[in-house]
């Protein structure tokens, strides 16, 4: 359901716009921007049946007018610029939602600047991202709505739950539909086969087991030697994607946000933007644990 700043956004039947949904569960940022699309396909439509028919395409990905991007390149912003000057297949809106909006390289983002500064009729943009800290130039030309995370209550689920799964409620849903003890621990050395696991088929079974291996970690450090620190962290980046090591690398954050060393751990976290020694990073992390 949208609440009462997007349903105010659509009262002003706006000619088009470019929106920043931001928040730390990127999932439900991308699911509320599904909902918002097809409330902007569907706002001339009085047919509740067609309605509901364009809601469900659009939740699905299937709407033709509807442009979903996970990374920005330069030449996908160049098929988004061909786009937005090309016929609505529905004769409505077009929206691209444009995810992980953080990560844009300056040259795609100065690519983007002009066609979301003054979109073209009937083109919105939908940015998402899990924080603020964007380029300047992409933040101030956008319409911000924050979107804050699902409570434990609003989930259904106690807090240890919630924070094993970090909030995030699609993998809270998931895991509800299934019987899965988290309290059975699974020891970090097993990493490298859960990781090959995960990398074939990311469900939450495996992901589970994932998050199980990183809690052990973290809770084994204090007596781990260097050298077996140093072994996890190889084991991760042989068989971890680009993908998963930002998981992992949030997620161990996020565990140990009571450290001391906290601000270093964070930095970590940033320079995950930019082209680094990814194998260097992962160990001078999980040394500092």
């Amino acid at each position: 359901m949208l609440d009462e700043f997007l349903k105010n956004e659509l009262s002003f039947n706006r000619e088009a716009g470019t929106y920043l949904f931001y928040g730390d569960d990127l999932e439900k940022n991308y699911r509320i921007a599904l909902e918002f699309s097809a409330a902007l396909f569907s706002r001339n439509i009085e047919n509740e049946d067609e309605k509901s028919k364009i809601k469900d395409k659009t939740l699905r990905n299937l709407y033709s007018d509807l442009m979903v991007v996970d990374n920005l390149n330069i030449d996908t912003v160049r098929d988004i610029i061909k786009k937005t000057y090309t016929s609505s297949h529905e004769g409505g809106a077009k929206v691209f939602i444009l995810k992980n909006i953080q990560d844009i390289r300056k040259e795609s983002a100065n690519a983007m600047l002009k066609i979301i500064e003054e979109p073209t009729r009937d083109n919105f943009f939908i940015l998402i991202s899990k924080r603020l800290n964007i380029l300047s130039t992409i933040k101030s030309r956008s319409i911000i709505y924050r979107i804050r995370k699902s409570t434990p209550e609003e989930l259904g689920v106690d807090k240890y739950v919630y924070n094993f799964f970090l909030g995030i409620s699609n993998d809270i849903e998931e895991y509800k539909e299934q019987e899965i003890d988290l309290m059975l621990e699974k020891s970090y050395k097993s990493i490298a086969g859960v990781l090959k696991e995960y990398e074939k088929e990311k469900n939450i079974v495996v992901k589970i087991d994932l998050y199980k291996c990183l809690r052990n970690f973290v809770q084994e450090s204090t007596s781990l030697k260097k050298y077996e620190k140093i072994k996890f962290a190889e084991d991760i980046y042989s068989n971890a994607s680009k993908e998963s090591i930002n998981l992992i690398v949030d997620y161990i954050i996020n565990l140990v946000k009571k450290n001391k060393n906290l601000k270093e751990k964070l930095e970590y976290k940033k320079m995950l933007r930019y082209p680094v020694n990814m194998k260097l990073l992962l160990i001078n992390l999980l040394l500092s644990v």
